[in-house]
């Protein structure tokens, strides 16, 4: 027992010993921001776990450098805080940080060392890239926090312009010579040629499809397309050669005129050595032949070509065999080498794989599908998908605008001119550095703020546009660049285009266009506007009228702020009414009142109607009134079992509408209830709330009793009305004698009772 009390308490001074010749403060741990992590504000914070020591008051130590071994580093004055916001760090820099706690004379280790990179440029939000807009756009921003100030710059100068050509077709081919001398090709066999002051259709008797086009020189080009489709260039003229395949072919490259290589769908290498074609087969790393489609091909020398394509194929000729395998993660469709050590691959979702003479290396931008990419020294542009462009610096690739939301599917440099093409005839050139016209504006937007209103910005233009971030001792790099397009006029609305029937009082409607103040409107019977009435408003809409019947017009719209005005919208025409609508007493109707009341429908702007009434469907002796009004009144009673023929027309001052179609109806047979009936006597509105009218169409002078009765018989109101000839109405407000419920309206004359429901809610 003695003994191994003997062991126990060596063990117990040995620990002792151990515990006591550690330091007492352990090195901080590192919490944020994570080691590498990238985007940071240049006031980030850097966060750590506190320590516990023997004293009341830890200290803690914060070094940052630029250089891994902090031989530069910058030492903050010890804290007991476990957080230091940084201030005013250099844009786009890597930086190295560590810490170490102090406990009285402890002194703990260095932490582990972390590093992080400072954002490099502000990241734009809206507008999308491409995006129509009005002239008083809203840009917005994810936040920068430690600036003084954020810019814009906005111009209608950029590196990429948009140029017209008479072509429709989708392009997939480019290729520079020099600044007078470009080429692309693409559907039903088109190829043009811009010779430095137009681009030109060339003809050479093909209709399919045609894929790439590859240039040894001037006078030796060389095009491949659908079908094993192959097209040489002699200096002169374009001439299809047999090339003994049918299948589609979709890249092509010459290391000389003699000799070089296409390939194509089904894993398809076609090699051309003096006029002679051969086929030869890639090999994986198992020595299977490889069957996927191949979507282009790269020279390097005469015995160094590559090749990649479908399901992540890349392959390389050595001189003797072409041999490869899958390479990152998704297909592969375009590739550029620079040179032996230096070479590029544009794949799917925006991927893009670099060669560095021993290795790929996949790297993942924002761009979607990468159609086509090319290099001018060590600037690289590549493009895609719903007109995606990026560009390379020599260290980083940056997604800019295109200006174009069409996929582009080929893009060529060389010696600071370049060309890019797609979907629908698509084609922009390279024009200089961009932000660089009289337009051009920088405007300075204060930091806590993450959108800013445009205003006044030019119909019917595209722009361009970046931001940056500014401290006291650094700026930021520009953003890469969107685009806007503003719309050029406002959209005429109603009457619509074409429209016919239209009332002679009219308001003309059109889109509202968002940061102009007014518009104006021209309207004319020309439809070259030579003879025009012109008007102005400061909303979307006007009220107008005295057009004259069954006329042609003309009409259009445009808008103002206070540096510009619109181009004229589309041209509107519309026809206005020219005939009346007739509604009552019906055609044909029988059994019709002896004083009728005659409607049709209501023109618009119309000055008054001309009315006819005959018992000749000829009119050769009509009686005729004119009413202000669409409606009219009959003036005394009218014979019995007579049919009788009436028609209206239109008045505008001057102007007459043509008659309408004439309608007929008969009066009914004279009986003991023909001076008074339930034709005659309307009530409106019912349900009412109390207060309504009593209409009665009186077939002469005369005088009728009224009576309101509730459900139990009891007399509400009894009253006289004195009658004239035609419509006659009494108004009466018995809302405070009559609750809710049912009750009898009865209106006598002579002899002759007629009763209405009338119900109060």
């Amino acid at each position: 027992m003695k003994h191994l009390y003997s062991i126990i308490s060596l063990f117990l001074i040995l620990f002792s010993v151990s515990l006591f010749s550690q330091d007492r403060v352990y090195a901080p741990s590192l919490t944020f921001p994570e080691d590498a992590e990238t985007g940071l504000a240049p006031n980030v914070n850097l966060d750590w776990d506190a320590v516990t020591g023997e004293t009341l008051m830890v200290l803690y130590e914060l070094q940052l450098a630029f250089d891994i071994d902090f031989t530069d580093a910058i030492t903050f004055p010890k804290t007991e805080i476990t957080s230091s916001e940084m201030t005013d760090l250099i844009f786009g820099a890597t930086y190295f940080w560590r810490v170490k706690a102090y406990d009285g004379d402890d002194v703990s280790d260095w932490s582990d060392i972390r590093s992080f990179v400072v954002t490099n440029s502000v990241i734009m939000k809206l507008p999308s890239d491409a995006s129509m807009v009005y002239s008083n756009p809203n840009i917005t921003w994810e936040e920068m926090t430690g600036i003084l100030k954020y810019q814009i710059q906005i111009d209608t100068s950029y590196i990429w312009n948009s140029v017209m050509i008479d072509a429709t077709d989708d392009i997939f081919g480019s290729f520079i010579l020099d600044e007078n001398n470009q080429w692309i090709v693409g559907d039903d066999g088109l190829i043009m040629h811009f010779d430095g002051t137009d681009w030109s259709t060339i003809d050479a008797g093909v209709t399919e499809t045609l894929n790439d086009i590859y240039f040894v020189d001037a006078s030796n080009g060389f095009i491949v397309g659908d079908g094993g489709t192959f097209l040489m260039f002699d200096g002169t003229t374009w001439n299809s050669v047999v090339s003994g395949v049918t299948k589609n072919l979709s890249g092509v490259s010459f290391v000389d005129a003699s000799n070089g290589y296409m390939v194509g769908d089904d894993g398809l290498i076609l090699k051309y050595t003096s006029g002679t074609f051969t086929t030869e087969v890639a090999t994986d790393g198992s020595g299977n032949d490889i069957t996927k489609d191949f979507y282009d091909v790269a020279v390097i020398d005469a015995n160094n070509y590559w090749a990649c394509g479908k399901s992540k194929y890349i392959i390389n000729y050595d001189g003797t065999a072409w041999t490869g395998g899958t390479v990152g993660g998704k297909d592969h469709y375009v590739m550029w080498f620079i040179n032996a050590s230096d070479g590029w691959v544009g794949s799917k979702d925006g991927r893009l794989q670099h060669f560095d003479g021993t290795e790929w290396t996949e790297i993942q931008t924002e761009a979607d599908d990468m159609f086509g990419i090319s290099f001018d020294g060590p600037i690289g542009y590549a493009v895609g998908k719903n007109g995606d462009m990026i560009t390379y610096d020599g260290s980083e690739w940056k997604q800019i605008t295109s200006g174009s939301s069409e996929t582009l599917n080929t893009i060529y440099l060389k010696d600071g001119f370049g060309i890019a093409a797609g979907d629908a005839g698509t084609l922009i050139n390279k024009a200089g550095e961009g932000f660089n016209s009289p337009y051009s504006k920088i405007i300075s937007v204060i930091p806590d703020s993450t959108n800013y209103d445009m205003a006044n910005l030019l119909f019917d233009n595209s722009f361009y546009y970046r931001m940056r971030g500014m401290h006291s001792l650094d700026t930021s790099a520009w953003s890469g660049a969107k685009s806007m397009t503003t719309y050029s006029y406002p959209e005429p609305e109603y009457p619509g285009d074409g429209s016919n029937d239209e009332q002679l009082e009219l308001v003309f409607e059109w889109s509202e266009y968002s940061g102009v103040t007014r518009y104006y409107i021209e309207i004319s019977q020309y439809e070259d506007f030579n003879q025009s009435l012109n008007y102005i408003s400061d909303s979307n809409s006007i009220l107008l009228r005295d057009f004259g019947f069954g006329e042609e017009y003309f009409w259009r719209v445009k808008a103002e702020h206070a540096e510009d005005i619109s181009p004229w919208s589309a041209t509107v025409d519309f026809t206005t009414i020219n005939t009346i609508t007739l509604l009552a007493p019906e055609n044909n109707a029988t059994n019709v009142s002896q004083c009728p009341r005659y409607t049709w429908e209501e023109v618009l702007g119309a000055s008054g109607y001309e009315v006819y009434i005959d018992i000749d469907e000829n009119f050769n002796d009509p009686n005729i009134f004119i009413a202000d009004d669409a409606f009219l009144q009959c003036q005394g009673a009218m014979e019995s079992n007579i049919s009788y023929f009436w028609k209206v027309r239109g008045i505008s001052g001057l102007d007459t509408s043509n008659w309408s179609p004439v309608w007929t109806f008969e009066i009914e047979g004279v009986g003991i209830n023909d001076l008074f009936n339930e034709k005659s006597l309307d009530i409106y509105p019912n349900p009412s709330k109390g207060i309504f009218t009593i209409d009665i169409n009186s077939i002469d002078v005369a005088t009728y009793q009224i009576s309101i009765i509730d459900i139990s018989g009891k007399e509400i109101l009894h009253t006289e009305f004195n009658c004239q000839q035609g419509s006659n109405q009494m108004k009466l407000n018995l809302s405070d004698k009559l609750t809710n419920g049912v009750y009898m309206v009865n209106v006598k004359r002579d002899n002759t009772i007629v009763n209405k429901r009338l119900l109060i809610k």
